[in-house]
Parts: structure tokens; C-alpha cells; sequence
């Protein structure tokens, strides 16, 4: 895989409405079978316990598997067919972290 197709991975990521709108501040760094997403918290994330919903996790581990994945295929388009998240704590500020990796 070249550099520019990570480069393209990470455009087409940050130019979606959804992370150029709600997930503000959203980065994303691609590598051959990793990637890598951070975004700010924003208590707009928040559900009525005020601690980050888990939505937002779900998108975030999701899309970094999706980019770790799509980093090493170029002719299919990949789907996410199984998912399992354990949350030991709630997030309420900061960044948010999130890697994939194919290893």
C-alpha cells in the first residue's frame, strides 16, 4: 500500500459530514494495518449522566478497525460483521483515544 492511499483514507474520514460537524476536532493518522483516532470530548456526547455515551465509543472503535482494515485492501470496500465493547469507566472530558491495528 502507498502513503497516498492513507492520505486518501484520511481525507475521505475527516470529510464526512458527521466528523466535520459533531465529532469536531476528530484526527486521524494511517499506517500500513493501523489507525489511529482521537477526538476531543464534548459534552454534547454526553447522556443524562453526564458521562460520554456509548455511541460515541462504539463509532470510534469501530472506524479505527474499519481504517486499520481498509489500509491493507484497496479493491473491496470492508464491513464491520461482529463487535464487542466492555467499558470499565465512564469518559466525561478530555481526548479520546482509539487504534486499530492488524496484526
Amino acid at each position: 500500500m502507498s502513503v497516498e492511499h492513507f492520505r486518501r483514507l484520511e481525507r475521505m474520514y475527516l470529510g464526512a459530514n458527521i466528523n466535520r460537524e459533531v465529532y469536531k476536532g476528530t484526527s486521524i493518522q494511517i499506517e500500513k494495518g493501523k489507525a489511529v483516532i482521537e477526538v476531543p470530548i464534548s459534552n454534547t456526547f454526553h447522556h443524562a449522566a453526564n458521562a460520554m455515551h456509548g455511541s460515541v465509543y462504539f463509532k470510534m472503535l469501530d472506524d479505527a478497525a474499519y481504517f486499520a482494515v481498509a489500509s491493507l485492501v484497496e479493491d473491496v470496500f470492508v464491513l464491520t460483521i461482529h463487535f464487542e465493547v466492555d467499558l470499565k469507566r465512564p469518559f466525561v472530558d478530555g481526548v479520546i483515544r482509539c487504534e486499530g491495528r492488524i496484526e
